[in-house]
């Protein structure tokens, strides 16, 4: 599988298998078994997603020796405060039936207490908990300014929203000065048919024999991009993988980049995560 160098030299796979949703036991292992022993290497996943007892069951029974995966946590704002962000990475690594998070990423910049848990992330790395650490919906220029002024451990990672309705091309090119990989969540717009429909994908994927969702997925490969699909279906899991008989054109990269117009399909409004969060507190 290809790989990206990240700025700690260490090497991340650019393709990686999501688990939102997967909170069935069975499906989850069913679905995470499947990606691995067809060749992904990347997984995402959170203590929110209530499935990382079961992703440490498959990692646990794997052939596949464990330097060779690259598993990545998220801190939810509830475990910003104190030391509560040390312990969720402990109890996510007893979930996870493992050593080591190889990824361990910051929700959001919005909720206070983050620079404290960013702290937190740098023990973690000093313990030898997490190899990487990095950050989630860091969305602007001030965000990430603040957190690469206060970190003695630079991010490696933003994990962003991102597909051909919205670019993030403000927040790239940043992250590209700060030598920060972007990640992007919901790469394929979560399946929405005004992006899986649009008739300049649909004509790019016709003229290349291939479907709409590879054309995508390609693009986000040209672009430099490291994403994250999530998908049951065993067909739509091999086919998000294999993408090395593409190759899109100058012209076709154009006419994607023109498809830009900042649509969120998954957007919850801060004061309304705010409250959630301060609730729970």
């Amino acid at each position: 599988m290809d790989t990206v160098r990240l700025n700690n030299q260490i090497e991340m796979p650019i393709q990686g298998i999501g688990t939102k949703d997967l909170s069935d036991p069975d499906i989850c292992e069913q679905v995470v078994l499947f990606s691995f022993m067809n060749g992904y290497r990347l997984i995402d996943t959170t203590p929110s997603y209530h499935n990382q007892a079961s992703i440490g069951i498959v990692i646990s029974e794997l052939s596949i020796d464990r330097s060779e995966l690259f598993i990545t946590s998220r801190i939810s704002p509830f475990y910003y405060k104190k030391n509560r962000t040390l312990r969720c990475i402990e109890k996510t690594l007893k979930n996870l039936r493992t050593d080591y998070l190889d990824l361990a990423l910051l929700e959001t910049p919005i909720i206070k207490g983050w620079q404290n848990a960013w702290q937190q992330l740098e023990k973690a790395v000093e313990k030898g908990l997490v190899k990487s650490i990095g950050v989630c919906n860091f969305m602007t220029e001030k965000s990430l300014d603040e957190l690469c002024s206060i970190a003695n451990i630079k991010p490696v990672v933003d994990q962003i929203q991102c597909h051909p309705f919205l670019q993030q091309r403000h927040i790239q090119k940043k992250l590209n000065e700060k030598n920060i990989q972007l990640e992007a969540w919901y790469p394929l717009g979560h399946g929405h048919s005004l992006l899986l429909n649009n008739s300049v994908l649909m004509d790019i994927a016709t003229a290349h024999h291939t479907t709409v969702p590879q054309i995508i997925l390609k693009w986000h490969q040209q672009m430099g991009h490291v994403y994250i699909t999530k998908s049951s279906n065993p067909d739509h899991i091999q086919r998000n993988l294999h993408l090395d008989h593409l190759c899109l054109t100058p012209d076709d990269m154009k006419q994607i980049e023109a498809l830009d117009v900042s649509r969120s399909f998954y957007q919850i409004p801060e004061f309304v995560q705010k409250l959630e969060y301060s609730l729970v507190h």
